[in-house]
Order: C-alpha cells, then structure tokens, then sequence
C-alpha cells in the first residue's frame, strides 16, 4: 500500500501543474497511441503480406527463369531467354559463366537492412520458390534495387529487380499522410483547446486583481456553460461585495457626523467651566480626546479605504516619507538603502497601514527602529524592527483583533488597539499579508508582503 501511495505521488509530480498542459496532453496523448497502434497494425498486417505477395511473384520469375537456363547449355537459347526477361519482365539480368556464389558474398559483403523484418519476407518468399542455392543482397546503398544471386550448375545468375516489385512502396505516403493528419488535428484540437482555456484565464485574473483591491469590472460571460456560470457568480459576487463596501461607508460618514458633533460639543462645554477643580477639568479633557481618537481610529478600520483605486506608486519614496514625518520620541529611525520599487497601491490606504506599524514600532522601541523594504519576485516586501520588548509567539495573532491590547509592556495609555487591525485590513485588501516575527535587534519584526 505504501508502495502504491508513494507511486502515486511520484506520478502525481509528472503531471503538468497548468490546465492547459494537462489539456494538451489529455488530447494529444490519445492521438499519439492511436498512430503508434495502427502504425504496428498496418506494419505487422499489411506491409508484410503485400510484401509476401510481390515477392513471391517475382521469386517465381526467377525460379523459372533458373530452370530455363539449367536447362539447356545452348548459348543462344540462353541469350533469348535472358532478353525475354528484360523485355516482358522488366528485370536486369546477367550470367556469369563459372560463377560461384561463395565468391560474390565474399566480393559483395555482409549484406544489412534498412527494415529487417520486411527483407526477411522477401527471403522467405524467395525461398518457397526457389530450390537451388541463392542469396538476396538487400542493402540500403542502392534503395531502389534487390539484387539476387542464383547458383545454376555451371554459373552464377544475378537478376536486378526494382524494389518496388517486392515490397510496398506507398508506405511512405502512408505515414506521411498518417504524420500529416495527426499535425492538423493537433493544431485544431489545440487551437480550440485555447479558446476554451482563455475564459478560465480571464475568470482567474479578474479574480486575483478584485482580491487585490483593484477595479477590474464585469468578466465577460464567455466560454462554455460551466465557465459562463463562474463568470455570472463572480460578477454576482462582485456586485454585492461593491454595494455592500459603498453601502457601509456612506452609513460610517454619517456615523461619524453624529459621533464627532458630541464630542465637539463635550469639549467646549470643558473649556467653558470655570468652577471645577482644572486636575479633574484637564482629566475630563484627556478622556475627551482618547474618545475623539478613538472614534477616529474605528472610523478609518471600518470604512477601510474602499473608495480610493489603486495606481502605481513608488514604495520606497512613502517609507521615506513616512520615516521623515514620524515622531521620534527619542528612537533613531534607521532606513536601509533600497531601490526604487513601484507597484499599484491605494496611496492614502497603504500610508495609514505603514504608519501605523511605524508609530507601534517606534512607541515600543527602547532605542532604535530599522525599515527596510526590497522585491522578492512577484512580491515585494517591508520589514520594520525594533529593539523592544517584543510580542510572544501564541500572542502574535491576537494582536490583529480589533481593540485587542497587550499589558503591560507593548499596551499602555494612547494606544487604541486598533493600529495592527486596520495595517492588516488594508494589507489583505492589496492581497497581500502581515507576519509578526522575532527582529534581529531583539524586539518585534512586521514583515507585509505586497504582490507585485
């Protein structure tokens, strides 16, 4: 059993990875077999009895030529029947007088063959007819010639027939047509093949640019009846993620007017009061301002940037910007050299992610913060170290949660628990992703990859 699996699975990596390949191969293969077994049918079959048939015809003529010339010592007798040959036979014939047909094979060789198992026909037919001593000179140097040797009593007979008196000479023209054949219908099958694969192509791109956050509009409903139902669920599907997106954010931007106008209204009742203690006016104050950040902060998670498109924008001019405008406090921001890396991008959405991961990083730092961002073939990739406490491994994906905070060494005041949340929604919403892992300076590394 464990052989079978293993079997398998080697069989398994032989198979070509793309539907086409495996298209190709599910139709060519077939094709393939078929020319392959009525090749053998035709050689095993036909060839060999037309063969046998030919030969056997003219193994005849010279049998009875052999027996004429045997038959009588008289030259000119031998002369006419030698001319009858050539002239109602078509063959090219000569006698050697004293001739023996030990000493031709020594003069002419050991005799090959360009198809064996055809000229072992022709020998078997020569030899049903003839019941003297003879030898067939069928080499591949004169392919349009048998040659063959006749021992009569006193000389050595030799006939030159044409090969296409012995054997089938439309085999050629058979597997050329055969070869023929095969090519056009592979080019058709292929062609048609690629008219129903290139539906499937275009169902997977539009698929993979609408997981990356990008515009690619309504799939044309092409193809075959399977492929048509993809393409109208996915359209279906599109439909609905799109109103559901637009139907969220015009519910958040009035959320976010009834939210904000109390807040507002808080705040200047504060600095209107005059007689309460200016300690609990000013914590009054600070909690005003942690609830108008927060509110802010859950507004930008939840609307998720789903108005703005992509377009090419350059990375690594956004990380120096970004390392430019973040605040210090104290922690050397250090930005590692990197090309210039330009890819499609929600400018405004892919900054608030970026931002948020630095302001984390440098919130925790206890001394020094690393940026760094290169392209690893389709993908690209920023990483951001610091030298801070760090986040244990079983807690790494909690941190994504919205308001999920860490006690006491990564939370703490100012923080809402939202910054990881939201990076990772906007990073996703590019198809792309965010892994927490051990940095190099002894803290946190956030490595985001972004397709290309």
């Amino acid at each position: 059993m464990w052989t079978g699996r293993r079997l398998s699975r080697r069989l398994r990596r032989l198979l070509p990875r793309t539907l086409w390949w495996r298209a190709i191969l599910i139709v060519v293969l077939p094709l393939v077999l078929l020319q392959l077994v009525l090749t053998l049918v035709f050689y095993n079959r036909h060839w060999d009895t037309v063969t046998s048939w030919l030969a056997s015809a003219v193994a005849g003529e010279v049998a009875m030529a052999a027996e004429e010339l045997d038959a009588t010592r008289d030259r000119e007798v031998r002369s006419a029947v030698l001319d009858r040959m050539r002239r109602h036979l078509g063959l090219a014939v000569s006698l050697e007088p004293g001739g023996r047909l030990e000493d031709m094979l020594r003069r002419i060789g050991a005799d090959g063959s360009l198809f064996p198992r055809i000229d072992a026909k022709i020998r078997e037919a020569f030899a049903e007819k003839l019941d003297r001593p003879f030898a067939l000179d069928l080499r591949p140097g004169d392919p349009g010639r048998v040659a063959v040797y006749v021992q009569l009593s006193d000389g050595l007979l030799t006939v030159l027939v044409p090969r296409k008196r012995v054997t089938s000479t439309t085999t050629g023209i058979l597997l050329a047509w055969m070869v023929g054949a095969s090519l056009v219908l592979t080019a058709l099958a292929l062609h048609f093949m690629n008219l129903q694969i290139r539906p499937i192509r275009r169902l997977a791109r539009a698929m993979d640019s609408f997981g990356k956050g990008r515009d690619v509009g309504a799939v044309p409903v092409r193809g075959p009846l399977e492929i048509r139902k993809a393409a109208r669920a996915f359209n279906s599907m599109r439909r609905r993620i799109e109103r559901f997106v637009q139907q969220r954010t015009e519910m958040l931007a009035a959320l976010s007017h009834d939210l904000r106008t109390p807040l507002t209204r808080m705040r200047l009742e504060l600095e209107l009061l005059e007689d309460v203690d200016p300690e609990i006016r000013d914590g009054l104050r600070r909690d005003v301002d942690v609830m108008q950040r927060i509110v802010e902060t859950y507004l930008a998670f939840a609307r998720g940037e789903g108005s703005e498109q992509p377009e090419q924008v350059r990375l690594d001019d956004i990380l120096r910007e970004l390392v430019a405008r973040t605040p210090a406090d104290g922690v050397r921001i250090e930005l590692a050299p990197m090309p210039p890396l330009e890819l499609p991008l929600r400018p405004v959405a892919i900054r608030r992610a970026l931002a948020n991961l630095l302001d984390n990083a440098v919130r925790h730092a206890r001394g020094t913060v690393r940026v760094a961002a290169a392209r690893d073939g389709d993908r690209f990739e920023v990483l951001v170290d610091d030298d801070g406490p760090g986040i244990p491994p079983e807690e790494r994906e909690h941190v994504f949660r919205p308001f999920h905070r860490l006690e006491p060494a990564r939370g703490g005041e100012g923080a809402s628990g939202l910054g990881l949340a939201i990076a990772r929604d906007i990073v996703l919403a590019h198809g792309g992703d965010i892994r927490l892992l051990d940095s190099p300076l002894g803290g946190l590394r956030v490595r985001v990859e972004l397709p290309a």
